[in-house]
């Protein structure tokens, strides 16, 4: 196995976890990679750290670029990528000494353009360190099967980081400006680019929940940029993949119903500033309403949560519950 693989690592105020990351990528057991750590204008002591592994290690490559957020970054780090075969980690988080033995020799074993792996979840406030989101068996799939499952979050989703790409993939794909959960729209179409898949039963890639980091940024119109998404992946599916529309659907009321809870549990301005969004989530998941009373996937927990919220019920029950809710904390 002596293919190059271009290893993208976006790096923007990660200074007290970017060591880690590094040096995970620099241990790993298959050596034949090019690192390139892309400085999103981090104004920190990043860029200098980026620079002292540049000159330690000839297969690090540093990028100096103005801030322009984390798909800019990774677009970056693609047009300077020489690899036959692509991956991206996150400056946060941090990967396993055989991550890319082990991919890639199941690309090359099986002939595939993309390989998806399992990770661990990794808790900042208490260090528990848990098997995530992992394929259950080493096996070869379709790419609309893959794509399904990453609507559903059936042990696979849309982050880039925990999987290997051929580079043919990205030859005219990049990921979208401006915007969060970038990966969403992105994934699943190199999915059904692909073909076919290999998904590797191991968890190799440690995925650091952290305060602070973008999942858990404050409410702003970034928060809904999810549903955005999702809205365009169903108009594609419709037209293209119709196979796949009872898992469209469901990543489309994921992403509804995500939009209804954040704003019912946001503070009185967050829910003046957005209602316009509230208003025209609650119309489109009403919309959907027969899909979710009887479609496939959903939990009954999260049936209930979003029929609730399509009845407009779902603030009343809450209270509701409160005041009935036994007090088991006092006696008599």
């Amino acid at each position: 196995m002596d293919c190059l693989i271009s290893v993208i690592v976006p790096v923007y105020k990660v200074e007290p976890f970017l060591a880690r990351c590094v040096d995970s990528i620099l241990a790993q057991t298959y050596e034949h990679l090019q690192i390139i750590l892309v400085d999103d204008g981090s104004p920190d002591s990043c860029p200098a750290i980026c620079e002292e592994y540049a000159a330690r290690d000839s297969r690090v490559q540093v990028i100096h670029k103005e801030n322009g957020g984390l798909s800019s970054a990774r677009n970056a780090g693609l047009e300077a990528a020489r690899g036959e075969y692509l991956s991206f980690v996150d400056s946060d988080d941090w990967i396993e000494p055989d991550t890319y033995e082990a991919m890639l020799a199941l690309a090359l074993e099986t002939g595939v353009k993309l390989v998806c792996a399992g990770r661990f979840d990794v808790s900042q406030k208490t260090g528990q360190k848990t098997v995530g989101l992992c394929p259950p068996r080493r096996e070869v799939i379709s790419g609309e099967e893959l794509a399904g499952r990453i609507f559903t979050w059936d042990q696979v989703d849309s982050a880039a980081w925990d999987k290997l790409y051929h580079r043919s993939l990205f030859r005219e794909r990049r990921y979208p400006v401006g915007v969060i959960v970038e990966d969403v729209p992105v994934t699943y179409g190199i999915a059904l680019e692909a073909g076919r898949a290999a998904m590797l039963n191991k968890p190799v890639y440690n995925y650091f929940h952290r305060k602070g980091s973008i999942t858990n940024a404050p409410v702003s119109e970034k928060t809904f940029h999810f549903s955005r998404h999702t809205a365009r992946i169903l108009s594609d599916i419709e037209q293209n993949h119709p196979g796949l529309l009872p898992q469209a659907r469901y990543l489309r009321v994921r992403s509804l119903t995500y939009n209804l809870l954040t704003l019912e549990n946001a503070g009185p301005e967050d829910r003046q500033r957005f209602s316009w969004v509230y208003r025209e989530s609650l119309a489109a998941l009403r919309k959907l309403g027969r899909f979710v009373l009887t479609g496939p996937f959903f939990g009954r927990q999260e049936r209930l949560t979003a029929l609730l919220l399509a009845a407009g019920l779902y603030r009343p029950m809450r209270v509701l519950y409160r005041i009935l809710k036994p007090n088991h904390g006092r006696n008599g």
